[in-house]
């Protein structure tokens, strides 16, 4: 995909349908109940729900790496190019951030470790996809960050002193990710059917990330961790 000056949108309509877009997506995740996922990283955390949650982000971390190094064979965007390249070093950190954090836990490594089966389709299946530039970023920078960012936010304070330390590293970098997937939209979004083709990849990926969210649940609750019937988890 590559995009001329003159093939490039009015900004201000563009601004206009990704605020849309980003709105839609706040307020399907304000009216998330428990049953949708809505406890997803939110009660408070004994030490081994603190384990598998550091692991499930050491893993999420790691494969943004991963597919995001992928797309960058087929990133004509001169701009996003180097973008994406930064966001790639930089999720490559996070995973370390994390792996350390687990190793403070006696936990070094992942090996003996399964995701969720929604997780692999959320993260290693859809993630990865996208026909071009504007597919992927729609994906995994705006809907997929904008979820990551609120998740951090909410279960910040729910952590120890030296996650917490990790996590205030960790939201600037999240932020600036949305705000990439943000500018390549606006920039090369070029008609309805591009936009068009955003929604249902933000669509998409938001019935993944709940579904990734209760499967945490369902997780949490198989071992022994959190209580899916408890109408007032601990928060």
């Amino acid at each position: 995909m590559s995009t001329t000056l003159d093939q490039r949108p009015d900004p201000q309509e563009a601004q206009a349908r990704y605020d849309a877009l980003v709105d839609d997506l706040e307020r399907r995740r304000a009216a998330l109940g428990d049953d949708d996922g809505g406890t997803f990283f939110n009660r408070s955390m004994s030490e081994p729900e603190l384990i598998e949650y550091l692991s499930f982000q050491a893993y999420y971390e790691k494969r943004a790496a991963e597919f995001i190094g992928r797309w960058l064979a087929d990133t004509p965007e001169r701009d996003a190019f180097v973008l994406l390249a930064q966001q790639v070093e930089d999720e490559a950190n996070h995973y370390e951030y994390c792996m350390r954090a687990l190793a403070r836990r006696g936990v070094t490594s992942l090996d003996g470790w399964t995701p969720e089966p929604e997780w692999e389709e959320w993260l290693d299946v859809w993630y990865p996809s996208g026909a071009d530039t504007v597919e992927r970023v729609a994906a995994h920078n705006v809907t997929g960050e904008s979820g990551a960012c609120q998740a951090f936010l909410e279960v910040r304070p729910r952590l120890p002193a030296d996650v917490q330390k990790i996590f205030d590293r960790i939201i600037p970098d999240e932020q600036f990710h949305l705000h990439l997937g943000k500018q390549v939209l606006i920039t090369y979004c070029r008609d309805d059917d591009d936009w068009e083709r955003v929604r249902e990849r933000t669509q998409r990926t938001f019935e993944l990330e709940q579904a990734g969210r209760i499967a945490y649940n369902r997780r949490m609750a198989r071992l022994g961790l959190g209580d899916l019937d408890d109408p007032n988890p601990m928060l």
